[in-house]
This record gives C-alpha cells, sequence and structure tokens, in this order.
C-alpha cells in the first residue's frame, strides 16, 4: 500500500528488483541498502533504525551512502531513515532466517508527508544465489495434520516431517519419512539453530532409522537449503533442515493450546511464552508441549497384517514431551550472548501388540534369550513391543558485529538416544521370519564452530567459517530368534571449511562461488583399532538474474560429500555367519572393518521464481550421487575377475549410485497453496532399507533399478476461504499421489559363469521374490523337463518397482474461528471420505507358490522346506509367516496373492484445538 497527501515528501523504495544475498545456515538476517537524493547523490551519516518486538537494530550510512545491519532476528520490521536536512522515512520490512533484505532510500526534502510501503514475507528470496525454501508461522510447528502422500497426517503432526511437507522438494515414503529429490533417508540431515542433529543410529548401512522424531516446540520458522550451499553446518546429499527457534518480544506474548481428537484419541497440551525487557537488552522464550496419540489405520477398526509385519513398524500410539528455551543479553549494542536448549521424547507402541498367544520365549532359540524376560518365559506377553528415543541439544553463542561485518562463536553438545525392544518384533519375510529384538542405541556430537560474514560494500558478500565436533557412538542389538548380537562403538572427530563470496555483478545479476573442505577422521573400537581419515573439497556455485520487477532465475551446481556414518564405519556381529552386512574385526572369523571414502553427489538445478501477490516457484533438478554406501561381499569385484562367485558375507563398500531427475512447482495465491513434484529416481539398491543379494550382480553390470519408495507424481493444494471478516477460516485441503512402485520384476542379474547377465525371474534363481513359478523350484528351468506352469498374472517390466499402486487422493479439512481476541477454536478432519484402500503394495512375504497356492505340492515343499534344513518340508501355503514352513509363527496371515498391502493411510479422525493467547 501507498500513501499520498497533497505533495508527496519522500519517496521510499523497497528495491525488490535488487538480489537478495542468502545466508543459508545463519538463523539471523541482515537489512542492507544506500540512501541517496532525488539526483542519486549518496546521503552521510542518515540513521537507520529497524524496530521489532524481538529486537531493536540501529546503522549508519557511510560516506558513499550505504548502510548494513547484520545478525537481525527474524521478524516484521519497521525500519526509519532520518538524515539533517530530509524529511523522515518508514518500510515495513519482513526478514526472514538467513535472508538480506535490500532498500533503496531516495529522500525528498522539504514535503510534509510520509510514504510508506509495506514488503510481503514470502517463502523464497527473488534473486537469492541459495535454494532455500523457508516455512513461518503455524506451519513452522506443525500443528495441523498436513495432507500428504504417504497418508500418514497424524503421525507427521508436531514433527519436522509435518512442517516440511509443503516445501517444494520434498515427498514422503510410504511411512512418512522425508525423501528430498529422489534421495534416500539418510540423504537428508537436520539443525537445530544452526547445531547439528545426530540422526539416528541406522541399524543397517541404508537401513532404517530408530529414534524419536525431531519436534517442533518453540520453533519459529524452518528453512530447508537444497542448492547454493555455502555456510550450513553440515554437507548433505540431499538437503540442511534447520529449525530456527522463537526469540522473546517486547511485547510479551503467551500461548496455551489444548487438544483433543475424536477417533485418534488424542491428548495434548501446549505452552509457549515470549518475553523481553522494553529496552530489547533480555529476551527469552520457553516452549513445552505433552501429549499421547492413539493411530487408528485404514477403516479404523481392521486389523491389518501390513502394520505388523514386513519392513518396517507400524507404531499405534505415541507418547511425546519437548522443552525447548533461549535466552538472549545484549552485552552492548554490538553483542549478543546466547544460551539455546532443546530436550524432548518420544515413546511409540508397536501396532496391535502384544497378541493373545505371545509368549516370552516364543521367538528365543536355543542359544539366546530375550533380555529381562520374566522367570517363567512362557507366560504371556503383558507389554507391547515398544521403541522409545530422546533428542537434546545445549548451545552457547556469542554474535559480534562491526559497522560491515559480523562474527558469530557457538559451542555445542547434542545427542540423540533409542530403545527398541519386543518379544515379537518384526517380520523379515521368508526365509528369515518372524523376529524378536532389544537393542539400545545413542550418539553424541560435542562442537565448536564460527562464522564470519562482511559486508564491506555493496557489491560482495563475503563468508567464511570452521567447525570441529567429535562423534561417539554406541550401539548394542540382541536378536535372539537368529541368534544376533550386535555391538559398535565408533568415534568420528569431523572437521568442516568453508569460504564464500557472492558478487552483485549488476544490480540485477549475482554470482556466487563456495568452497567447502569436509573432513573425518574415524576409530572404531575394534582390537586393534581401524584407523583412517577421509576429506573432500567441494565447489559450489551459483547464479542469480532478477528481471521486470518480481522475477528471478536461479542456476545452481553442487558437489556435496558425506562422510561414512557410525554404523557404515563400524559394525561387530557375532556370529559373522549371521549377519549378511557384517564389518567387526574380531567376531568369530568375521571379515574386518574396512575403510570407506566419502558419498559423493552432483546436484544441478534450474528455478524460476515470481514474487509479490502471485508467487511462484519452478524447479528443474538432476542429481547424481556415487560412492553410495551399499552392502556387498569383500570381494566381489575380484571373483567377478576370476570368474568366481562373490562369497556370501557382506559389508559396507562404496559401490551405489542414484540418479534422480524431476520437476517442482510451488504456486501461492492469496488462500491458495499448489504443490506439485515429478522425480525419476534410479538406484543400484531394489529396496531403500536392507542389504538384497540382487545388488552385487546389478552392480557390477552397472544396472540401476526404480526406486520403490516414493510415487513418480506427487501434489496438495489448499485454498483458506475467509468468512465474518476474516474471523472464519475454512480450509480444504487435498493431496495426490500417482501411485507408490512394487513388483518384483520378470528378469533378475545373476552371475553366470563369472559374468553379470540378466535371467528370468523365477523361484529356482530367486525363491520367495520370483516372478515366474517352475514346476520343480529346485531344479533349473528346462522347456522339456521343468518348464514354467504359473506366473504371478501381472504386467510388468523386466526390472523390480515397474508397477503402481493405485492412485490415491485423500481430502482434509481445517477450521479456524476467532470466538474472541484471544480465543481461536479449531478443527482439524483427517482423511475427510475415509479412503482405506493401501497407499503401498509389497510382494508377499510369504511367496511360496503361484497365487492362490494353499500347500501341497512335494516338489515345494521339498525345495522350500531345504532353506531350513536338508530334509525339511514347507507344508504351508502363501502368506503365512514361520520359522520352520510347517508351523504359523503368528496368528495372522498376508493371504494367497501374489502381491499383498504394506501400508495404509491413517483412519477418519478429528482434532479439536482451543488456542488462548494469555
Amino acid at each position: 500500500m501507498r500513501k499520498t497527501g497533497r505533495s508527496l515528501c519522500v519517496l521510499f523504495i523497497l528495491a525488490l528488483s535488487l538480489p537478495h544475498a542468502e545466508a543459508a545456515e545463519l538463523v539471523t538476517g541482515a537489512i542492507l541498502g544506500t540512501v541517496s537524493t532525488t539526483t542519486r547523490a549518496p546521503i552521510a551519516n542518515a540513521r537507520i533504525v529497524a524496530t521489532a518486538p524481538s529486537g531493536r537494530y540501529t546503522g549508519t550510512t557511510d560516506a558513499s551512502g550505504h548502510f548494513t545491519i547484520l545478525g537481525v532476528a527474524p521478524d516484521t520490521y519497521t525500519v526509519s531513515v532520518e538524515a539533517n536536512g530530509f524529511e523522515p522515512a518508514r518500510a515495513t520490512v519482513i526478514v526472514l532466517p538467513g535472508e538480506h533484505e535490500r532498500l533503496a532510500v531516495v529522500l525528498l526534502a522539504k514535503l510534509k508527508e510520509i510514504a510508506r510501503v509495506e514488503a510481503k514475507g514470502e517463502a523464497f528470496a527473488i534473486g537469492s544465489t541459495s535454494d532455500v525454501f523457508t516455512v513461518q508461522g503455524q506451519q513452522a510447528q506443525a500443528g495441523t495434520p498436513q495432507a500428504s502422500s504417504s497418508g500418514l497426517a497424524n503421525y507427521s503432526r508436531d514433527a519436522i516431517q509435518g512442517a516440511i511437507s509443503e516445501v517444494p522438494g520434498v515427498q514422503q515414503d510410504s511411512f512418512a519419512n522425508v525423501i528430498v529429490r529422489g534421495g534416500k533417508v539418510q540423504d537428508t540431515v537436520y539443525d537445530y539453530d544452526s547445531v547439528p542433529v545426530p540422526q539416528g543410529l541406522i541399524a543397517e548401512p541404508g537401513g532404517n532409522i530408530v529414534g524419536a522424531q525431531l519436534g517442533t516446540a518453540g520453533v519459529g520458522s524452518e528453512t530447508v537449503t537444497l542448492g547454493g550451499y555455502n555456510d550450513v553446518s553440515q554437507n548433505a546429499l540431499g538437503g540442511v533442515v534447520n529449525e530456527v527457534p522463537l526469540t522473546g518480544t517486547y511485547p510479551g506474548a503467551e500461548t496455551l493450546e489444548v487438544v483433543d481428537g475424536i477417533g485418534t484419541q488424542l491428548g495434548e497440551v501446549k505452552l509457549t511464552t515470549q518475553e523481553a525487557t522494553p529496552d530489547l537488552r533480555w529476551r527469552y522464550a520457553l516452549s513445552a508441549t505433552s501429549g499421547n496419540e492413539y493411530f487408528a489405520y485404514g477403516d479404523g477398526h481392521t486389523f491389518y497384517p501390513a502394520e505388523i509385519g514386513t519392513y518396517g513398524l507400524g507404531f499405534q500410539t505415541r507418547a511425546q514431551y519437548a522443552i525447548a528455551g533461549n535466552v538472549h543479553f545484549a552485552a552492548s549494542p554490538k553483542d549478543d550472548l546466547s544460551a539455546v536448549f532443546l530436550t524432548g521424547a518420544a515413546a511409540y507402541q508397536q501396532y496391535d501388540s502384544p497378541y493373545q498367544g505371545l509368549q516370552w520365549s516364543t521367538f528365543n532359540s536355543p542359544n539366546a534369550t530375550f533380555p529381562g524376560q520374566p522367570a517363567n518365559p512362557n507366560q504371556q506377553v503383558d507389554t507391547p513391543s515398544i521403541a522409545r528415543g530422546t533428542y537434546g541439544v545445549e548451545k552457547l553463542q556469542w554474535v559480534h558485529n562491526w559497522q560491515h561485518s559480523l562474527g558469530r562463536l557457538q559451542v555445542f553438545q547434542s545427542q540423540i538416544g533409542a530403545v527398541a525392544n519386543g518379544p515379537e518384533w518384526d517380520d523379515l519375510a521368508f526365509p528369515d521370519g518372524v523376529i524378536s529384538l532389544y537393542s539400545t542405541q545413542y550418539q553424541r556430537e560435542d562442537g565448536i564452530g564460527y562464522d564470519f560474514e562482511d559486508q564491506a560494500n555493496d557489491k560482495t558478500d563475503f563468508r567464511a567459517g570452521a567447525q570441529y565436533d567429535v562423534n561417539t557412538s554406541s550401539i548394542y542389538q540382541i536378536v535372539p530368534t537368529v541368534p544376533q548380537i550386535v555391538t559398535a562403538a565408533p568415534r568420528l572427530n569431523q572437521y568442516l571449511v568453508y569460504v564464500s563470496d557472492t558478487w552483485s555483478v549488476t544490480p540485477a545479476f549475482s554470482a556466487m562461488g563456495s568452497l567447502r573442505y569436509v573432513g573425518q577422521h574415524s576409530q572404531t573400537s575394534d582390537n586393534p583399532p581401524v584407523i583412517y581419515g577421509d576429506g573432500a573439497i567441494d565447489p559450489h556455485l551459483a547464479l542469480a538474474y532478477t528481471f521486470a520487477g518480481l522475477n528471478g532465475l536461479r542456476a545452481t551446481f553442487d558437489h556435496n560429500s558425506v562422510p561414512p556414518l557410525p554404523l557404515e564405519v563400524q559394525r561387530t556381529c557375532v556370529p559373522a555367519s549371521a549377519c549378511s552386512n557384517d564389518s567387526g574385526g574380531n567376531a568369530n572369523g568375521a571379515v574386518p572393518s574396512f575403510p570407506l571414502a566419502p558419498e559423493t553427489a552432483d546436484d544441478y538445478a534450474f528455478s524460476y521464481e515470481r514474487g509479490g501477490r502471485t508467487q511462484v516457484r519452478l524447479t528443474y533438478f538432476a542429481e547424481l550421487e556415487q560412492n553410495v554406501i551399499d552392502v556387498l561381499p569383500t570381494n566381489y569385484r575380484s571373483a567377478l575377475n576370476a570368474g568366481e562367485n562373490p562369497n556370501a558375507i557382506g559389508v559396507p563398500t562404496n559401490a551405489g549410485q542414484l540418479r534422480s531427475h524431476g520437476m517442482e512447482l510451488w504456486v501461492r495465491n492469496g488462500g491458495l497453496t499448489l504443490n506439485a513434484n515429478y522425480n525419476h529416481t534410479l538406484s543400484s539398491s531394489i529396496y531403500q532399507f536392507a542389504f538384497n543379494d540382487l545388488n552385487v550382480p546389478a552392480i557390477l553390470a552397472g544396472h540401476l533399478f526404480p526406486a520403490n519408495y516414493i510415487p513418480n507424481f506427487t501434489a496438495t493444494a489448499s485454498y483458506e476461504f475467509d468468512f465474518s471478516h476474516h474471523r472464519l477460516r475454512l480450509t480444504p485441503m487435498l493431496s495426490y499421489e500417482s501411485g507408490y512402485p512394487f513388483g518384483n520384476g520378470t528378469m533378475v542379474w545373476e552371475i553366470v559363469n563369472g559374468k553379470p547377465e540378466e535371467v528370468p525371474n523365477d523361484n529356482y534363481v530367486n525363491p520367495g521374490y520370483n516372478y515366474y513359478f517352475l514346476k520343480n523350484p529346485s531344479l533349473p528351468y528346462s522347456a522339456a523337463t521343468n518348464p514354467y506352469i504359473a506366473n504371478l498374472g501381472t504386467n510388468e517390466g523386466a526390472d523390480p518397482n515397474t508397477l503402481r499402486t493405485t492412485p490415491q487422493m485423500l481430502a482434509s479439512l481445517h477450521v479456524e474461528e476467532d470466538l474472541s481476541p484471544r480465543l481461536t477454536a479449531i478443527l482439524d478432519v483427517v482423511n475427510l471420505f475415509a479412503t482405506a484402500t493401501p497407499t503401498q503394495l509389497q510382494g508377499n512375504p510369504y511367496l511360496i507358490g503361484p497365487p492362490g497356492y494353499a500347500g501341497g505340492d512335494p516338489y515345494y515343499e521339498r525345495a522350500y522346506g531345504a532353506q531350513y534344513c536338508k530334509k525339511c518340508l514347507y507344508t504351508l501355503g502363501n502368506g503365512v509367516p514361520t520359522n520352520n514352513g510347517t508351523l504359523p509363527a503368528v496368528p495372522w496371515q498376508y493371504g494367497l496373492g501374489g502381491y499383498v498391502p504394506e501400508a495404509y493411510p491413517m483412519a477418519r479422525s478429528a482434532l479439536i484445538r482451543l488456542r488462548y493467547r494469555l
């Protein structure tokens, strides 16, 4: 809006056409600009004051009319400009985390009224050289269940997955894990206020992450950096997500929120307070949340074996709490001292456990028992299988401002822990069967970092920094069923040094160049230890061009190197024969740990962005990951060269690849928000999680498989309708996914005569995951004597994952009404039309015969029974979980089909919230 009087006294221009220099990891922003006369003459000694509830900042123009205000807390600021001989001017500016707002101020003398231009808050900065998206407000705390491709809106509520679910480039797998631009779960890393938060220790390299979801208590915004890396605190193959906490304000603000659920059985309380002294010298914020929730799937009452069965856990309940706070003290106008903390925990009960008839000893083995079982191991289990996770962050920080530069010193500690246990834990499918598990994990990171930014002139933005941290971790995991014990306690010393500069070549064109060195010194706890170092220098380049006022183009190239994770550095298994991916050094003949090189990725992105009333972001991306750590036999290459088959024991090895490319579209116009993502991803690993024997020949052949963990196309759309002068707000939300990939594939890669070849996928070559069924599966195919008698009957391609589940659209409804200036009532209805069809399918975990097979074929009984012992018989039919082929291991079955459900959306439920501003 622009206000004018009888005569215009001040022309105050927010230079939206100027490029915004971007700081991807510094959680504070900056206000930069120039002050001049109508003849373009610079005005020296002009006084600049930026004021908001969370901070007050001042600056002065130099002889060339330039001013720089760094270290600005994210907020909406009124910026006032005064100079002798000129009328004062003011404007409203919204500063996002890590972004620089540039102002060009032209003052007119001796006029009577002041013009005002109000800037609009956006999720990205036009003309930025960094590919960063910012989530703000209530969305940043994810209190509203977000529609997404996974259908698990309630599960991702109050968690980082829900907060960033609408960010372009972010999709979810069928377990609601964040997937960025087609990468795997561990390709995305997380920070809290620029402090690295360790990822949960991975049970297998590339496997499931076990631990608490990172909560959103006290979060003011999240930034998601996908390209144009300069000062981010971690390297990542996918993206870096940084939670930026709320800070204290004056006047203060307190909010109390109470939540209740219908169908979801939810109870929750949230409290947030933000306070500051009138001079803003002291600021503090404190947030706390506590609650519990019951998750219902599908139609809300049917038992689904998929949710308790294979390849992942379906959680039935979640109890969680989180407390976050920070204190800022302005020791001087140039110094800000702060302390930040976060602590949280969550406990999850496994779906429908324990079942009637489960004894503590059911899944013991002759050589191992479940830890903590009672004196009578044959009594009924009366507690559910459970996973518990904790997380914590502590940081001390000092920020010092000079006239044109800023320095930040931070000392931090972050940690995660997890305990997972259940006398019946998971179903690993034929031939491994159902297992019990007890696991404890811990990881801690202690570090110190210094960042420096210099804005000596309006042409360059120079940044440099260094970080050193020590990562210590441990795991103890026992699977009594196998039996198997996994231990590891590696120590990782990690180094990061970066230097970058952004050049404003012209007011409309900017270029960024950055070099980042990442290094890691790894030491295992083996006796003797395996010690080695990794290091890499990564270049990052970006170009940004703005045109026609609110339009911008950006091109980025990023080469990212990521050193191996703790359980890739070391994983000791007892006995070695029980772990196909053992890497221990001294465990019953296990192969030793091997030095690993960093995984690498080359990322390219090209974006068109538009600001203003209609905000648009359209991006094409391409990614190539190499040296991806997969689990392969140690001699997989030498055996091929010698014309032999690789051995059976695998270790983490730099061998894999991942290729992904696609398009992203994000649009906001008034109440409408649209987010659409298309990707085509190929990987050397058939599945995102776990070791698969088929990877070796395919990798040797240079073959990549279609990824199975995300749909090719996903989209969400919402529209906010306003009624009663904006007191009543109604927002319907839709999510669409084109179908999750699945399928065994008609062909399979095998080592044949010492060479990788693609052969028909039958149940002699690949039993349990086959497409064709032989007359006698213990013998190879022969058209005359052992023909194919059946197949799965699906129209799928040669590779796995060429089929698609039925596309699914889910609807949700969000309603808010301001009952009074202080009290707001909120209603959320998830899965409005009670869609209960599966989101993901999988091959039958116990695929013994053709679809419909119920047992009774003597050839099949002998062939599949041989997986357990030489003379064993497999008398059961398809879909019966078993550990021996003759007796059901659990009281549920998957059915007789070739493909069965793997995951379901959340059942229809309603959440009612009352938010009171104290």
